[in-house]
């Protein structure tokens, strides 16, 4: 009589620690999805947004075997699509070749590598005075899309953060070579020795902020 009565106790007890453990796994399961869903949602109405600029800082670096020079960039305008939840939906961005500034020489110097810049050897502004990136595809760490200099268009990838509901910061790898600038570089002219000019431009958002336009 008692194992008849331990059996269906035992059973019992099981079924409850068993059920007290799918509980468990379910309400983590939903903790985390909340968590998540407050993670990527921000409180920020649908629409466009435009660049900031006061706020905005768009850096360049190009290195050499011996040394490098930076500098900036401005925008001429840009604005950024958010949907429904605050999260990056669209976006296009128009960059002022003309603005083109260094920032690690002064006097003539300084003078001497911004003309050099934006003349024919490099990125030839009077004739291009426009460069462009078209956001494409984005999720939550990495966006993809089209930039165009001196007309000719190339798909970039690059990840990128957010530091805030409008501040985002991203460091972008450009091969210059692709957008028809081959001025000291060894992948076209073998003879340069250590006088090459690195192929890749790193582009830096440090940070691009942003503010609801009108």
């Amino acid at each position: 009589m008692k194992k008849t009565l331990q059996l269906p106790i035992i059973l019992l007890t099981f079924m409850i620690i068993l059920l007290s453990c799918v509980n468990k796994t379910s309400n983590k399961s939903i903790d985390l999805e909340s968590k998540k869903n407050t993670v990527n949602s921000y409180n920020l109405e649908a629409g466009f947004y435009d660049v900031d600029s006061k706020n905005s800082s768009i850096e360049w670096l190009g290195k050499k075997p011996t040394g490098s020079h930076n500098g900036d960039i401005q925008l001429s305008r840009g604005s950024i699509k958010l949907d429904d939840k605050g999260m990056i939906s669209g976006g296009k961005f128009i960059f002022n070749m003309q603005t083109i500034n260094c920032t690690d020489l002064e006097g003539k110097p300084k003078t001497n590598i911004e003309g050099h810049l934006k003349n024919e050897d490099f990125f030839d502004v009077e004739k291009f005075p426009e460069a462009y990136f078209t956001i494409e595809t984005i999720d939550d760490q990495k966006m993809s899309g089209i930039l165009t200099i001196k007309n000719i268009s190339n798909k970039i990838t690059f990840n990128y953060t957010r530091n805030g509901p409008l501040e985002f910061k991203a460091e972008i790898q450009v091969d210059r070579t692709l957008y028809d600038i081959k001025y000291g570089s060894k992948s076209f002219f073998s003879d340069l020795g250590d006088k090459f000019i690195d192929d890749i431009i790193t582009i830096t958002l440090n940070p691009i902020a942003f503010k609801k336009n009108g």
